[in-house]
């Protein structure tokens, strides 16, 4: 399980329309694309029970907080993809997060999402404590560290499988404790592994990962670091108090590719810092490279039609601005040619003039920008992966699984023949998927296995989803919530 806290950047915009934008995208049913993505959502500790009442509340008690600018925190609990939670163990995730937040009495908004590859829980919660009105800082600021504490804890409970690379675990006498095994791994940060996963790309983060940190961490003094970092490419130069790492002309923040490469531990193991010669070549933006393996001939024509976009755009630009400046050119003209046939008539009658050619003009250059504005546009190109998943499911799913994939693995797509002919297989398939994992199983994961059971039968997808469906009980449809 992974944990991730929404940091809010821009406060231009009021708490109502910060806290109910964020609302709104929780509970909505819909995704951007029109797809389905609200499975399950609740709330805990209003006073009403709809939804646009709790957000009206949720907002008026924000606002009360002064001192705060954003009281209301942004959390999400995201499953692994062989992972799908039942609606209590939702709720029992919620109530841990809560209860090891020290907000288990504050208003609480909370989301199941499917639209992804994962399911993954939307939790928004209003710091401002109801009855006393403080704003609540959990841990001190140090709410981070303690939610990995908690996510440990869920996994403990529920029976989830562990990251990798997580920090706590829950030993034999059932204390949360730190992981000893876990190794600092030199990896981009998420912000930087999303831009790859939508592009396929890598980004300048992993670059300089790859071809700068043994250079910069085996440097002996400054012009060793300059050097080794020249041969690959890359350019190493303070900015401010700290230091960035030139990716053609892409910085990158050296403290992001390893703590120990901050500007004062690096002046503390090379000394006073002295700023390096760099050969031309590290001013050239570098060409993009793929970040895996997986999918690259579909990578390449990617690119292709990703260069041809860029190239609609930038002619459909040029001749916007040529346009602009015609219109600039006629206006100059004209306001010249007035001038010398008014000037004989006098001051005023010039400024007169003036003031009504100004007018005309401004209204030529609305109306160009309306025509500019209401011109068809180039065609926007989706993300990486969904443009697979377009192509072919078999690629998107590629994709997906692509780090689990070795360099050298042939992923044959495999075609069941139809041996189901049922009319109505839904109760057979469930009977005997009981028969074969006699261990209880909720609801949510019986569904599954059922699913995988006649896909592997040869039934459609189409199929399988309307069997599935027609046997599942009605549920909420996420307007109205029950408070916890």
């Amino acid at each position: 399980m992974i944990v991730k806290k929404i940091k809010r950047t821009n406060f231009k915009k009021s708490k109502s329309t910060m806290i109910g934008g964020l609302v709104d995208y929780i509970l909505a049913e819909h995704d951007d694309r029109g797809k389905d993505k609200l499975a399950y959502a609740g709330s805990r500790n209003f006073l009403t029970s709809t939804v646009a009442a709790q957000k009206r509340e949720m907002i008026s008690l924000a606002e009360e907080s002064i001192q705060s600018k954003m009281p209301v925190t942004h959390w999400i609990l995201s499953w692994q993809e062989n992972e799908q939670p039942s609606r209590e163990q939702v709720d029992e995730a919620v109530s841990l997060f809560l209860r090891g937040m020290g907000l288990a009495e504050h208003q609480t908004i909370y989301a199941l999402h499917k639209n992804t590859g994962n399911y993954h829980l939307h939790i928004a919660v209003n710091r401002t404590h109801p009855y006393t009105q403080k704003v609540i800082q959990p841990h001190r600021g140090f709410d981070i560290e303690a939610a990995h504490k908690i996510v440990a804890e869920i996994e403990h409970r529920q029976g989830w499988a562990s990251q990798m690379n997580a920090r706590y675990r829950v030993n034999e006498q059932g204390y949360v404790v730190k992981k000893l095994q876990r190794r600092e791994q030199v990896k981009p940060k998420p912000k930087a592994e999303d831009f790859e996963s939508a592009t396929g790309e890598k980004s300048a983060q992993r670059i300089v990962q790859e071809r700068g940190h043994a250079v910069i961490q085996n440097a002996s003094c400054w012009e060793e670091l300059h050097a080794g970092l020249d041969a690959v490419g890359l350019r190493f130069s303070r900015k401010g108090s700290g230091a960035v790492i030139f990716v053609g002309d892409t910085a990158v923040k050296a403290s992001s590719v390893d703590r120990n490469f901050s500007m004062s531990r690096l002046c503390k193991r090379l000394g006073e810092f002295k700023p390096g010669y760099y050969s031309q070549r590290t001013f050239h933006k570098l060409a993009p490279e793929p970040v895996s393996h997986v999918c690259r001939k579909e990578w390449q024509e990617y690119q292709k039609e990703r260069q041809r976009l860029a190239e609609e755009i930038r002619l459909a630009e040029k001749k916007q601005e040529e346009e602009r400046e015609a219109l600039e050119r006629r206006q100059k003209e004209r306001r010249k040619a007035a001038t010398v046939r008014l000037a004989s008539h006098g001051l005023s009658v010039l400024n007169i003039a003036r003031h009504f050619l100004k007018e005309q003009e401004r209204k030529e250059k609305a109306a160009l920008r309306d025509r500019q504005s209401q011109a068809e546009k180039p065609e926007r190109l989706p993300r990486f992966k969904h443009w697979l998943g377009k192509r072919s499911p078999h690629l998107g799913n590629l994709w997906r699984f692509r780090k689990r994939i070795a360099p050298g693995v042939e992923v044959r797509k495999r075609e069941f023949p139809r041996v189901g002919t049922l009319a109505s297989p839904y109760a057979a398939y469930r009977e005997m998927v009981k028969k074969r994992f006699p261990e209880k199983m909720d609801e949510s994961r019986l569904d599954a296995v059922i699913a995988l059971y006649m896909r592997c039968a040869g039934y459609t997808r189409q199929e399988v989803a309307n069997e599935v469906f027609r046997h599942t009980p009605a549920s909420p449809t996420g307007r109205t919530m029950m408070n916890g």
